[in-house]
């Protein structure tokens, strides 16, 4: 479990903290909302760097 795993967490908990309160369900809702597309847009992201360079090595595995 990486760091955007758990801003995506924190973000699901909040979300689902603010919809079950009264009162203060906007702030907590917008937070958790925040949080977990900052979560899964990072890991998006960290995947992609991933296969990126896994492209680049396999590339220069064939060139050798």
């Amino acid at each position: 479990m990486d760091r955007w795993d758990v801003m995506a967490l924190c973000g699901i908990v909040l979300l689902g903290a603010g919809l079950c309160l009264l009162a203060p369900w906007l702030g907590l809702t917008v937070t958790g909302l925040v949080l977990l597309a900052l979560g899964l847009s990072g890991s998006i992201a960290a995947e992609r760097a991933s296969a990126r360079q896994a492209l680049i090595d396999a590339r220069e595995r064939q060139v050798r």
